[in-house]
């Protein structure tokens, strides 16, 4: 699509009271001024295209809600996108991104973020502020730690930290008792925090491939597991026949460890 096609499109849009934009894999590098005339827009597809930046009249769609821009080559979220806060869903995976804004707090309505296979190293203490979320993918980036903040996403249900460079977890983690999936594999944990206890909705939990030498016994809480991956750990702490179990075997080690600390 070039860049004339786009305009005529966008122009066409900009009448509409209500309207979704289809745009996804058209070689589209630079969007024009003009989207911020589409007052009606609610949802905009974007991905596949060779974007590097967003203009900032993007903040003027106050109507939209959904928003995906996966596969492009954006190095930052732009500050123009933290204007719209009616966005509930931001698609951002396969992009270069290397920080987030502080700005990111005013997405109070998000409820899916997704930031898979990008650059990032850490995130800002706002993340805590999108208390809406439900749904959290950052697998695939350069994380070494979570801030504090992250125990204030309590709707969370899934979260995503595969394939990323985490050490340790804060405590806070023990706050997202909404959680029913949470996945960690493939970081480079040495250790678990007790309140992961806490995550007693938890049906699926990943910790393949860490460093872990030992389980928290107080996992032995987690008795909606039926998922429990925990291969490629140095598990020096529990025996061998113990750990290539199923989950139910080896939550009932770990109650039973429970049940002698107490």
């Amino acid at each position: 699509m070039n860049d004339q096609e786009l305009l005529q499109v966008i122009e066409k849009a900009a009448t509409e009271m209500e309207i979704s934009l289809y745009l996804n894999d058209n070689q589209i590098k630079v969007l024009p001024p003009e989207i911020g005339t589409v007052h009606g827009l609610t949802w905009l597809y974007l991905s596949e295209n060779e974007l590097t930046d967003l203009p900032d009249e993007i903040g003027q769609l106050e109507k939209l809600m959904w928003l995906h821009l996966s596969t492009n080559y954006l190095t930052a979220l732009p500050i123009a996108l933290t204007q719209i806060a009616t966005l509930t869903v931001l698609m951002l995976s396969a992009n270069q991104i290397t920080t987030i804004p502080s700005q990111v707090g005013n997405f109070k309505k998000l409820t899916r973020l997704d930031l898979n296979e990008n650059r990032l190293q850490s995130l800002p203490p706002e993340i805590g502020k999108l208390e809406r979320l439900k749904w959290f993918d950052l697998c695939d980036n350069q994380l070494t730690a979570l801030p504090s903040e992250i125990g204030k996403l309590t709707k969370l249900t899934e979260l995503d930290l595969r394939n990323n460079q985490l050490t340790s977890l804060p405590s806070e983690i023990g706050n997202l008792t909404n959680l029913t999936e949470l996945y960690l594999g493939n970081n480079q944990l040495t250790s678990l925090p007790p309140e992961i206890g806490n995550l007693t909705n938890l049906t699926e939990l990943d910790l393949a491939n860490n460093q872990l030498t030992a389980l928290p016994p107080e996992i032995g809480k987690l008795t909606n597991l039926t998922r429990l991956e925990i291969g490629g750990n140095p598990l020096t702490d529990m025996p061998m026949d113990i750990r290539d179990r199923d989950a139910k075997s080896i939550l009932t080690y770990l109650q039973a460890l429970l049940k002698i600390q107490a």
